[in-house]
């Protein structure tokens, strides 16, 4: 995810960002019992696999992340793979990533990965992806739509705000995301959070239940808000 214009957490556009958050998804879930093949036909190699979590568990130790970032370093592989306790390891498909994949209780599997920033950004990006049960495809797009909710958003919202995150919602006539920020001034660093949302179809809700799809979080040092 790379810094564009006024915002350093949404790649390019907010539309772009979350439809490439959905195909990241689908490609995690098309390979979710298989293996990723790599460029050029070369024989697949299976994804680093971590243990099966529950989805209380995953949204924990996500939280822990979040509230712990302090500066670039706590984006680093080794730190992120420590707090979320998850067994990273190479990804097939980036040179330059960490990736580990598991199942999610009943309700799917996760996907995570750290990668490198974009250009003069600190640190490295962190992305957890709930894969829910049944998926068909981006679940935002009518025909695939889910009655599962891998993990529920309103309170994973409010969590979020409870850890000193201001939150934003995105454009309505964008595919749904909010976006978040903390400044810490001492650290000369920004945290952004972008959380890519589909609404689960339900009974007592007209619009779906709204549910997490993915998490993104980065970093940006020029635009630190020292109150």
């Amino acid at each position: 995810m790379t810094a564009a214009n006024s915002d350093p957490a949404i790649s390019t556009t907010p539309e772009q960002a979350a439809d490439a958050a959905a195909a990241a998804v689908d490609r995690a879930a098309g390979q979710s019992s298989a293996a990723a093949r790599l460029p050029g036909g070369r024989s697949p190699l299976p994804l680093p696999q971590g243990p099966k979590l529950e989805v209380t568990d995953l949204r924990a130790r996500v939280l822990k992340l979040v509230g712990g970032l302090r500066t670039a370093q706590d984006t680093e592989t080794v730190a992120v793979a420590q707090i979320l306790n998850l067994p990273f390891g190479p990804d097939p498909e980036d040179p330059n990533g960490q990736v580990v994949e598991g199942r999610l209780g009943n309700a799917g599997r996760y996907y995570a990965t750290v990668t490198s920033a974009g250009h003069h950004m600190p640190g490295k990006e962190i992305e957890v992806r709930f894969i829910p049960e049944g998926w068909k495809g981006d679940p935002r797009i009518a025909e695939n739509a889910l009655s599962t909710c891998s993990l529920d958003f309103s309170a994973f919202n409010e969590d979020i705000a409870k850890l000193g995150y201001s939150g934003t919602e995105g454009p309505s006539y964008l595919k749904e995301f909010w976006s978040y920020r903390k400044d810490w001034p001492a650290s000369n660093i920004s945290f952004y959070l972008v959380v890519n949302i589909y609404r689960a179809t339900t009974d007592d809700q007209p619009k779906g239940r709204p549910c997490v799809l993915s998490i993104e979080i980065s970093a940006d040092s020029t635009k630190v808000d020292r109150g």
